[in-house]
């Protein structure tokens, strides 16, 4: 499950005040992670730590039980990977203040595999929910990993699109891997599939970490730090999605935007970026070209815009991937609403179109 020495490092997170920093700190002044848990305070102070901070982690550890921190850790089936072990994420270790502990659930033995970020709003639009697949699912295809939140939204919704492909995607939490601590609890049924299918969940923080808001901007460095690029995909001008793409940019790593109606506050976001020079991405091909991966066919214009009547045919035509209610199609088809009715009824049972609600219609992938 994890190195004697990694349990070291664990007991020496548990005091929450040591941070990245401090971690790293002591990790480049002691020979193992064992010599720096069972340290003494002179030697903990000449390594650089503060009084306080010494005599906060000197109290701490004479509670600590190790063996009990192993079997609580395997209770809950949560492995741990540090930034000396062989399967530690390449790219992660390039980032400024890198977690030296990793958490996780799941798998992690694959050290350089290609990861893409995918994250975006809570609040998703239509707009949304239509761009998702239509960009993810290809993404996925390619043999990229999806690396996202588990949040609401565009997060669980790009988690949701590879693991119904069975595909592998790493959820990065802001809390403890625990279920007592998993968040959002909504999504408790997710993070089981996401492992099942090889998926994983990490977090830098230990077992019983609450989810403070703190927490969520200091992983979303990690979610842009695991991958070579950040896709955005809808958030307003306050989202901590920026945050994401900030990070990405300080990384020196790509970034993508998918623009949106200039209107919709979920859409300020992602048009801001490609103002600053993020890269405007209108379909996957896009990212897999600029990313030298293998682009995927186009596909047929519209299912071809053949129904298997004439009216189904007419209806085809003028949808899209863009909502379209039905007095509109009414208007444009020229058909009587009945027909118009009976033909999107027939459609939607056929899946070739989506019902978005409010009578708005768009095509199916």
């Amino acid at each position: 499950m994890f190195s004697k020495d990694s349990l070291y490092l664990h007991g020496l997170n548990l005091l929450p005040q040591f941070g990245p920093a401090r971690l790293a700190l002591l990790a480049g002044r002691f020979r193992s992670f064992k010599d720096a848990f069972t340290a003494n305070e002179g030697a903990l102070l000449s390594a650089g730590l503060d009084a306080e901070l010494v005599k906060a982690f000197l109290t701490l550890r004479d509670k600590i039980d190790l063996s009990a921190e192993t079997e609580k850790l395997a209770q809950e089936q949560i492995s741990i990977v540090s930034f000396r072990d062989a399967n530690y994420p390449k790219l992660l270790l390039e980032i400024p203040k890198f977690p030296p502990i990793l958490y996780y659930r799941g798998r992690m033995d694959e050290a350089e595999e290609l990861c893409i970020a995918v994250v975006g709003t809570r609040q998703i639009t239509n707009y949304g929910r239509t761009v998702v697949p239509q960009l993810v699912e290809p993404i996925v295809d390619s043999g990229a990993v999806i690396v996202s939140g588990m949040a609401f939204g565009v997060d669980s919704a790009s988690h949701e699109i590879a693991v119904k492909k069975n595909r592998r995607t790493i959820a990065v939490l802001g809390g403890g891997l625990d279920e007592k601590s998993l968040y959002p609890k909504h999504h408790a049924l997710l993070a089981k599939r996401i492992v099942d299918t090889g998926g994983a969940l990490i977090s830098e923080y230990p077992v019983g970490t609450p989810n403070f808001k703190q927490n969520f901007v200091a992983r979303n460095r990690i979610i842009s730090g695991l991958s070579v690029a950040t896709l955005i995909i809808e958030c307003d001008l306050q989202s901590g999605t920026l945050i994401t793409a900030k990070h990405a940019l300080d990384q020196n790593r790509n970034v993508y935007a998918v623009p949106g109606p200039i209107y919709s506050p979920q859409s300020q976001g992602p048009n801001n970026l490609i103002k600053m020079g993020a890269k405007l991405i209108t379909n996957a091909n896009d990212i897999l070209e600029d990313l030298n991966l293998e682009t995927l066919p186009a596909q047929q214009e519209a299912q071809n815009n053949f129904g298997d009547t004439k009216e189904e045919s007419a209806i085809l035509k003028l949808l899209s991937y863009e909502p379209l209610i039905i007095n509109e199609l009414i208007k444009q088809s020229g058909l009587p609403p009945s027909q118009v009715t009976s033909a999107l009824t027939f459609l939607e049972m056929k899946g070739r179109i989506k019902n978005l609600g409010g009578q708005q219609y768009i095509l199916s992938r």
